[in-house]
């Protein structure tokens, strides 16, 4: 991808900044199809399904379907490297029996696809739906139906999987709290068994998407917002993940509205977004990445004014080098934690590939819903040459949510 490629819709600081992203993103896919989660940060030297998978989206969205492709292989294979475990996990939990967590398929893998021995918690089930879904985004995006039919095993074995265990607890996408049922990781089962059910045609798949919908919508807390887990009434800013990208939930819901608000209002954290209220991973920073996710949401709510200062939050992040980093300011919210951290692994993660993927996801919703009319130019006009978007990159994969969950009494 090259910047010419972006056209000319963008003012040209935030069309350098998409190209920048772009570049980075690419350079952190190994020769595997891996994506390295932070190069210059060796606790991250290795690809998280969650992480990849959002990545890949990015990327389709850029036009670099090489490149997705490439990653989305890399999953399948590996996979199908631990199909043993992945189905013997499935057919415990069909017959009643509970898995161990420490037996679980992992959704981290090292960088060539094998499994990693390592006592970090591995088993996140929202690794999973997160590949079905941006696959199946994939496939949309390039009419890549032979793709998928040589993907199919790895992703029928993965909505297999998700039917089983989808709503069981596990360690959240932050890597926490394994023993609660977490309401992202929910969103994401959602849009893996909505996905599922395109890209092999499970009617089976559909219901349980369904049926996944209907949890994740009697998930409120008393102070109307949803729940970040069985656990804990409070907010997580990866409840966004409900409305976008996975439709669980309808992004103009009251309910997610209001978790949308209590999230920008009790994370915020000059001006950024923090992961939640207890968080001490590096002093609890903002989370780039998560500003953008906001802006994300907002945009979808059609509120453009609030995702260009999300996105000009995400923007004042970068450095001189063009990096992004995972997190910001926790070295003066918590001096402590920060640290303990820092004595532990290092300096936090200065460019994170992840980082990278979403603010590309948002710089290219507001480019498609408003561009920003660059000095003196038509924002309009697209240049001669230039190449159209991906057919359909700018919809979701999942099929739109049913209903939001102020809907579910006396809706059937």
């Amino acid at each position: 991808m090259t910047t010419e490629r972006l056209g000319t819709q963008a003012n040209p600081e935030r069309q350098a900044l998409a190209a920048t992203s772009i570049r980075s993103m690419l350079d952190h896919q190994v020769s595997s199809g891996a994506f390295i989660a932070a190069r210059e940060f060796p606790p991250y030297h290795y690809s998280w399904l969650r992480d990849g998978s959002f990545i890949a989206f990015a990327l389709d969205l850029a036009g670099e379907r090489e490149a997705a492709e490439r990653f989305h292989r890399w999953v399948a294979t590996a996979i199908a490297r631990i199909a043993p475990a992945v189905r013997e996990a499935t057919e415990r939990r069909l017959m009643g029996q509970e898995n161990v967590a420490a037996e679980m398929p992992p959704a981290r893998f090292a960088l060539d696809g094998s499994v990693t021995l390592d006592d970090w918690p591995n088993f996140q089930i929202d690794g999973y739906g997160t590949w079905l879904w941006s696959l199946c985004h994939h496939v949309g995006c390039w009419d890549a139906g032979p793709l998928a039919g040589e993907l199919a095993e790895s992703a029928e074995l993965a909505g297999r999987y998700l039917e089983a265990v989808g709503q069981d607890p596990c360690f959240d996408c932050w890597e926490e709290s394994g023993t609660d049922v977490h309401t992202s990781t929910l969103a994401c089962v959602y849009g893996g068994l909505a996905a599922a059910s395109v890209l092999t045609g499970s009617t089976h798949a559909r219901r349980k998407a369904e049926e996944v919908a209907d949890n994740i919508a009697s998930r409120v807390s008393n102070g109307g917002t949803f729940a970040k887990s069985s656990a804990h009434a409070g907010v997580d800013a990866s409840l966004l993940w409900l409305a976008v990208p996975f439709g669980a939930v309808e992004v103009q819901d009251p309910v997610m509205a209001a978790t949308a608000s209590a999230i920008e209002e009790g994370l915020a954290l000059d001006g950024g977004i923090r992961r939640y209220k207890e968080d001490t991973y590096y002093g609890g920073g903002a989370w780039p990445l998560l500003t953008a996710w906001l802006g994300w949401y907002r945009a979808s709510q059609g509120d453009l004014e609030a995702a260009r200062r999300c996105a000009s939050e995400v923007e004042r992040r970068y450095d001189s080098a063009g990096r992004l980093p995972e997190q910001v300011g926790g070295e003066t919210r918590d001096p402590t934690d920060y640290l303990l951290w820092v004595g532990r692994w290092g300096e936090p993660a200065a460019d994170l590939t992840w980082s990278h993927a979403m603010y590309f996801v948002l710089w290219d919703q507001l480019n498609k819903r408003a561009p920003d009319p660059p000095p003196g130019g038509d924002s309009t006009r697209r240049p001669a040459g230039a190449p159209h978007p991906p057919k359909q990159a700018t919809m979701q994969a999942t099929p739109q949510p049913r209903r939001g969950p102020t809907e579910k009494e006396g809706s059937e």
